[in-house]
């Protein structure tokens, strides 16, 4: 039996599957499956995986229903006690398989493991690293509190876990990703590493880029309302079969991926402030700057890190990651 299973969404996702399986396929100290869910690609996704003689690597067609029914395709055909996400344009960085699944082998008392990652723009350049805790610590508590610190890709979890919640819910079209770091957190313990776990593609045709800004923000919210009634009620209102229905708005602009980069750069010159980094987040912000020198909220936060003085106020904490900006989904082409 494989000890990790990687369950990959996949879309049309020519340009990036072959450099993201190799990402993945290259860990060779860990018993390994690689499940690439083809949720119907018309473009030669499916050829390109088919062409890679791997014996670890298994190709399940997927139902067609959106990024959480996809997912749990993958989740249904995995054969392993540990499971792993990882988008079909993203890349997995060196030893990131081995490190968690050792470290889940020898706690026990855990049963999902996480870290930092970094965005990386089209040519797979880096454009932030967001290592949010520069320690090792549980957070379980800030889960438990709504808080999301870190993107699900870099999560390590017990197969045995997502079973017993029922994996994602088809509920949401995106967000699926913050709904299930949610619940993971009420069933069981969850460790976050200070490493570098995942490398996070940004372009302009993922679903990020292309779904309404009304539409995603409503998931991310939602996903935390409900988690608030399940802490307070018991259960929330998808469970009681009630949810709110999902708006129609005519206003379809999405957010741009310099937008989301410049966002990007913003948050982590704030964290870098908040650690007491002050002109390692004047050099970010400056980066930011650059990028869209027309937006007047980049010369803000920079005019605002120039004259405030750094470091962290008692407690207060790191602001939460920068999904919440904006989270790619199943098009990842």
């Amino acid at each position: 039996m494989p000890l990790v299973s990687v369950v990959i969404p996949m879309y049309n996702a020519e340009a990036f599957i072959s450099s993201t399986l190799d990402s993945i396929l290259q860990e060779k100290t860990v018993d390994l499956e690689v499940i690439v869910v083809n949720d119907g690609s018309t473009d030669k996704s499916l050829s390109q995986v088919l062409a890679i003689n791997d014996h670890r690597l298994r190709v399940v067609d997927g139902p067609c229903q959106g990024i959480s029914a996809s997912l749990n395709a993958g989740l249904a055909a995995a054969k392993s006690d540990i499971i792993m996400r990882c988008d079909a344009d993203d890349h997995y960085p060196p030893g990131r398989i081995a490190t968690q699944a050792n470290w889940l082998s020898q706690h026990p008392e855990y049963d999902a493991v996480c870290g930092g990652f970094s965005t990386i723009d089209l040519a797979g350049r880096l454009i932030a690293q967001f290592d949010v805790h520069s320690n090792a610590r549980e957070i379980t508590d800030e889960l438990r509190s709504g808080i999301t610190s870190t993107h699900f890709c870099t999560y390590a979890v017990r197969t045995k876990v997502l079973r017993a919640i029922g994996g994602c819910r088809q509920y949401f079209k995106t967000a699926e990703d913050i709904d299930l770091q949610l619940r993971i957190g009420e069933i069981c313990r969850v460790r976050y590493l200070p490493e570098i776990l995942y490398n996070y593609r940004l372009h302009d045709a993922s679903i990020t880029h292309v779904q309404s800004n009304v539409e995603r923000e409503f998931f991310s919210l939602m996903a935390i309302e409900f988690q608030q009634q399940r802490l307070f009620q018991g259960s929330d209102d998808l469970q009681r079969g009630c949810p709110p229905a999902i708006p129609q708005s005519t206003e379809r602009k999405a957010m741009k991926t310099g937008e989301h980069i410049q966002k990007l750069l913003i948050h982590r010159a704030w964290q870098e402030h908040q650690a007491g980094h002050k002109w390692q987040a004047v050099t970010t912000a400056i980066r930011s700057v650059m990028s869209r020198p027309r937006t007047l909220m980049a010369w803000s936060s920079l005019f605002a890190l120039c004259i405030k003085p750094s470091g962290r106020k008692a407690g207060s904490r790191v602001s939460p990651c920068p999904e919440n900006l904006g989270k790619k989904g199943l098009a990842e082409s």
